[in-house]
């Protein structure tokens, strides 16, 4: 929960508490919560006890990004600013500057269509939006981990896929907002219109899904490949270009601060996999998963 929720809930906890004291002289009838007739006496007590739990949520009320930060030390890690500008290269996302349309072109479009613009089939400016195509959740390949963990049965802890067990390599994110999404890796297909074969990566292209898109361009705690075999955690690891804090340069070793900062990314990505994985009950192979 949102520390804004929690200032929310506070606020309508002290204005309850404050009506309970306003009436706390008089007998209170009525619908409040229930209770008719309600004593002077208890109405005050009432009163104290709601504005004392309102001073509670508004003092002790976090977000859950907080907590994580504050309990683990994790951080937040941002994109990757090349990979944001090799995947406009690559024609998997598109410059801001590319669609803009001048005023007269828009009403000629308009009237062309009947009222509507003209949208190119390649007109993607964002991760989010990226996020919502057929190569990622509309096509069925990215889940929420929370919802898809069998809860009972013989398959109580295994991650579950159209039903099934899943049994195939998997992209996995936790976002800032504490989301842990993870992504079938080995079946992917973007394939889009006007697309320029010759310009891009077209074989890298086809299974092209970004951990920008499952975190729909977010900050996250951690990212990597997660091997599941009958949906248990068989091998995890770490590896994330877009949010790598880094650049890596073809013919060059990281340096020493490189290194480091590679090192905690990696570090804390474990970290957090385990903490999430746990969380929402989902159990390893019976030797043990393998963190890379």
């Amino acid at each position: 929960m949102k520390k804004k929720h929690f200032r929310f809930l506070s606020l309508a906890f002290f204005l309850v508490g404050i009506f309970f004291l306003l009436n706390s002289k008089t007998d209170i009838t009525g619908a409040v919560v229930g209770v008719s007739n309600l004593s002077s006496g208890l109405g005050f007590i009432f009163g104290i006890v709601f504005i004392l739990v309102s001073a509670m949520l508004f003092v002790g009320g976090e977000s859950l990004e907080e907590r994580l930060e504050e309990e683990h030390h994790w951080k937040k890690y941002p994109l990757n600013k090349d990979s944001i500008i090799q995947d406009v290269e690559q024609e998997y996302l598109n410059s801001q500057e590319e669609y803009k349309r001048s005023p007269i072109q828009e009403r000629i479009e308009r009237r062309v269509t009947g009222g509507k613009t003209i949208e190119t089939p390649n007109k993607r400016k964002t991760y989010e939006e990226q996020f919502y195509e057929g190569h990622a959740s509309q096509g069925g390949r990215v889940l929420d981990v929370q919802s898809h963990i069998a809860k009972k049965g013989e398959k109580k802890g295994r991650l579950m896929h159209f039903g099934q067990p899943a049994n195939a390599k998997y992209l996995w994110v936790v976002d800032e907002d504490g989301n842990f999404i993870v992504a079938n890796r080995q079946t992917f297909q973007h394939e889009m219109e006007n697309m320029d074969k010759e310009k891009i990566d077209y074989r890298h292209r086809l299974h092209k899904l970004p951990h920008a898109t499952l975190a729909k361009g977010k900050k996250i705690y951690g990212s990597g490949e997660v091997l599941i075999e009958g949906g248990l955690i068989k091998e995890v690891n770490t590896h994330s270009g877009h949010y790598l804090p880094v650049t890596i340069t073809p013919g060059r070793n990281p340096g020493e601060y490189e290194n480091s900062l590679i090192e905690n990314f990696n570090h804390q990505g474990k970290e957090v996999f385990k903490e999430f994985s746990k969380k929402y009950g989902w159990r390893e192979v019976k030797k043990g998963a393998k963190y890379d």
